[in-house]
């Protein structure tokens, strides 16, 4: 198999459709928390109890990612063999037909529906390990890093500007109709310029030229190698054990935010649209700032003891006696946010470097079979937990963030960085 890869290409057009496909998909995060967790959703009856909601909840958090787990191998593998741009434009087309779905299924009072439409998010809408392995065919070993970041700080101002707008929009204009669907329908309008962007704009970066095999359980075995690489395994459980913290914090600040803090759809959104402003700062302008100061190791150590700092901070702060001083949970979120994004870009050029050029797809569509297993586990563990007390989820979180810095400092740590290609 000849495959070739466009050094050369720009960044940009790729940028201009992960903005514009993560402000869509983002606009409905914060929604979801409004759908389950407020009296005037049409889901739910109103005197339905919380743990029944926070349970309901969980599943519907997990869903996307659960069936990540199975889609995102084969579409990452896929985009080896039959290019970038065909998977990426799947992945777009699958965000507008998530949130239209949604849509009719909040408008309708349909939990069946909204359920359907996370389906076909975690099926169809993943673009996340395409971008990555499109940063692996264009970028050079010395500016990896800095276009992951750059990645990663498009992907963050579309999460930052999408809970905005949903915030807003939420109980906006015709509520007692529409509920809480119309920022469903304006992240439809999203992701059908983020789709229109793919088709016309984006160039491909990866050509195959001999005949792509559709072939599920060839891509899986083709998986299975890559993953049980040395280097890609304690990779793996870098980002495995980084993710249960952030994915714990992530999923379940919001409706932690509502229903102990009492937070109204505009703060939820701007809490929400604020954390991803940080992850953005921090990859657009802290990484390369960085890099003047820090190699990879010591990147990825920093990062990690700030989302350290961040969890217990916000852990403390909704358990202080004085609501007032919970306000400072505002300014928590900054390390939290800031320290999980530069350990992922660290993680994700590392998972880059470890393996050849033709193993780009396949490795990034490792990253996310990972991201996916964590956030699914979490999201129906946080669930549960959540039924019984608000606040475990959130005192839990710090739990892998822990392990993750005691194994940095054991021998895991230097083997960790010992083996690139």
């Amino acid at each position: 198999m000849q495959i070739k890869s466009n050094k050369s290409a720009s960044i940009f057009p790729l940028l201009w459709v992960m903005l514009f496909d993560h402000t869509s998909l983002n606009i409905a995060f914060p929604i979801l928390t409004l759908l389950f967790f407020d009296v005037q959703s049409h889901l739910f009856a109103p005197g339905t109890s919380h743990a029944v909601r926070s349970m309901w909840y969980g599943v519907c958090a997990a869903i996307p990612h659960v069936v990540n787990l199975v889609m995102t191998p084969l579409l990452s593998a896929l985009s080896d063999e039959y290019g970038r741009k065909k998977i990426l434009l799947v992945g777009t087309l699958g965000a507008l037909l998530f949130a239209l779905t949604a849509a009719l299924g909040v408008v309708f009072g349909l939990l069946s529906l909204l359920l359907l439409g996370r389906f076909i998010q975690g099926a169809f809408s993943r673009t996340n390990p395409i971008a990555q392995a499109v940063i692996g065919d264009i970028s050079t070993r010395e500016n990896k890093i800095r276009n992951m970041g750059y990645l990663q700080l498009s992907i963050s101002l579309g999460a930052f500007i999408g809970p905005i707008i949903g915030g807003y929009f939420a109980n906006q204009f015709y509520f007692s109709t529409l509920n809480f669907s119309l920022p469903y329908f304006i992240a439809t309008l999203f992701a059908g310029i983020s789709c229109l962007l793919t088709l016309f704009f984006f160039d491909e970066t990866h050509t195959v030229r001999s005949k792509p095999t559709l072939n599920y359980f060839f891509n899986l075995a083709a998986l299975k190698k890559v993953f049980f690489q040395p280097q890609v395994l304690r990779i793996s459980a870098m980002l495995l054990l980084s993710q249960i913290s952030w994915s714990m914090y992530y999923q379940f600040i919001p409706p932690i935010l509502k229903t102990a803090l009492g937070f109204k759809a505009h703060a939820l959104g701007i809490f929400v649209g604020l954390e991803a402003l940080w992850l953005a700062l921090a990859t657009g302008f802290g990484i390369k700032f960085l890099q003047n100061f820090f190699d990879l190791k010591k990147m990825l150590m920093l990062s990690l003891y700030l989302v350290l700092a961040g969890l217990v901070l916000s852990v403390l702060f909704c358990l202080l006696p004085a609501k007032g001083y919970s306000l400072l949970i505002w300014l928590a979120a900054i390390p939290t946010a800031v320290g999980d994004v530069i350990a992922y870009s660290c993680l994700t050029t590392l998972y880059s470097d470890g393996v050849l050029k033709e193993e780009q797809g396949k490795v990034m569509g490792i990253c996310f079979i990972v991201v996916a297993l964590i956030w699914s586990l979490t999201a129906l563990l946080g669930g549960v937990i959540m039924s019984f007390n608000v606040l475990m989820p959130l005192i839990l979180a710090p739990v892998g963030i822990v392990i993750s810095i005691i194994l940095l400092h054991s021998s895991l740590g230097k083997q960790l960085f010992s083996i690139t290609h």
